[in-house]
This record gives C-alpha cells, sequence and structure tokens, in this order.
C-alpha cells in the first residue's frame, strides 16, 4: 500500500512538471507569436508609409508634367492658328493684320520639343514598393497615364522634326540665318520662307499632322490621376 502511495506521489509530480511544462512553453510562444506580429505590423505600417510617400511624389511629378504639356500645346496652337490664317489667306501674308503676324510669328521660327519627368515613377518600379499597392487599377491607370505622355512626346518629336528639318534645310539652300523681329525684315523672310514649296508644305500639313484632340485628353486624364492619388495618399 505504501507502495501505491509512493507511485501516485510520483505520478502527481511528474503530472504537474508536464503541465507547468506546457503551460510555460504556451506562455513564451504567445509571447513569441505576439512579438512577430507586432514586428510585422510595423514593417507594414512603415511599408504604407512609403508607399505613401512615394505615390506621393509620382502626383507631384504628374502635377509638373500636366504643366509641360500644357506648355507645348500652347506652342503647337500658334502654329496650327497661323497655319491656318496662311491657307485661309492664300498665303498671302500682306492680306494679314500685322498684330496677327506678329503674335503667332513663332511658325515661322520656334523650334521646340516636348520633355516630361519620370523620376518618381523609376523610383516606384526600381523598388518593391508596386506588390504592395493593393489597388492595382489605380496602378494601371498611373502606368497608362505615362505611356500616354511617352506618345505625345514622339508624335511631337515627329512634327518639331519634320518642322526642323524643312526650315534648316531652306536656311541652308539660301544661307538665310535669322528672321528678324523688325516689320519689313519680319515680312520678307515670312515672305521668303512661303516662296519655298518645302515651307508651304509644311504650312498645308500642319493642321493635321497630329490629332490634336489627343492632347485634351491627356490633360483631362492627368487631372484626374493626379486627383485620385492626392485623394488616396494625402
Amino acid at each position: 500500500m505504501g507502495q501505491n502511495i509512493w507511485d501516485r506521489i510520483k505520478a502527481t509530480a511528474h503530472d504537474w512538471r508536464l503541465g507547468d511544462y506546457f503551460r510555460q512553453f504556451s506562455i513564451v510562444a504567445a509571447g513569441i507569436i505576439v512579438t512577430f506580429w507586432g514586428s510585422d505590423k510595423l514593417t507594414e505600417h512603415s511599408r504604407q508609409k512609403e508607399v505613401q510617400a512615394t505615390m506621393q511624389l509620382v502626383a507631384e511629378e504628374l502635377e509638373y508634367n500636366k504643366e509641360e504639356l500644357r506648355k507645348i500645346k500652347r506652342l503647337l496652337d500658334i502654329d496650327v492658328h497661323m497655319s491656318t490664317v496662311l491657307l485661309d489667306h492664300n498665303m498671302d501674308i500682306y492680306d494679314i493684320p500685322e498684330d496677327t503676324l506678329q503674335k503667332y510669328g513663332k511658325l515661322f521660327s520656334n523650334l521646340d520639343e516636348f520633355s516630361y519627368r519620370t523620376d518618381a515613377l523609376d523610383v516606384l518600379k526600381g523598388s518593391s514598393l508596386m506588390q504592395y499597392i493593393s489597388d492595382k487599377r489605380l496602378l494601371q491607370d498611373v502606368m497608362q497615364t505615362y505611356f500616354q505622355l511617352g506618345r505625345i512626346k514622339k508624335d511631337v518629336g515627329d512634327y518639331y522634326k519634320i518642322k526642323t528639318d524643312v526650315l534648316m534645310s531652306i536656311i541652308a539652300s539660301k544661307k538665310k540665318t535669322k528672321v528678324s523681329a523688325d516689320d519689313d525684315d519680319f515680312r520678307n523672310n515670312i515672305s521668303f520662307l512661303l516662296n519655298e514649296d518645302r515651307f508651304v508644305n509644311f504650312v498645308v500639313m500642319v493642321p493635321g499632322f497630329l490629332y490634336w484632340g489627343e492632347f485634351d485628353d491627356l490633360d483631362e486624364m492627368l487631372s484626374e490621376q493626379i486627383e485620385v492619388l492626392k485623394d488616396k495618399y494625402k
């Protein structure tokens, strides 16, 4: 009987140690889980702050690009308007008011290009942040906006390349080096250009060279995208 009591005591002690072990283990395990969960939460919070900061930069970059688009559109509008006026007056500059020639005279001299920034986009694409943006539709819209900027840049580049080639070839052949702002010289230089078939053909081409409505469409796309980004990542 004494043996049975001793056996029960050992069994009880053994059971207590096992229960205590599992209880302590559970506490430690729970602590580890909480620690990792908290660490993961901190990491996720930090990551989302990075996403927010980067997308704010993207919004600012798109604002800059919108202003650049509007600048080049204003210059192109000058070319379109002046070419239309020339066509309406059968290329007779003496039938066109002086103030109109002066206001839209950049058709005869301006050589420009459209440039836009992609620094913020490059940061986004070069990091691992894209995978942590849950709104994939928003991400796709941002990419599409930059794609359209690239298309416009190419179209504008093609336009100014033709214009540059025409003007430079005429200047090279006739040794003309500049267009003067003086009234008589200004008209004479325009008249000189209009006596060249290459330039006349260019003027005829200008109004239909680009689909000018694409500029307004892109401007609207940029405005909408900027508003969405600012609202989501404010």
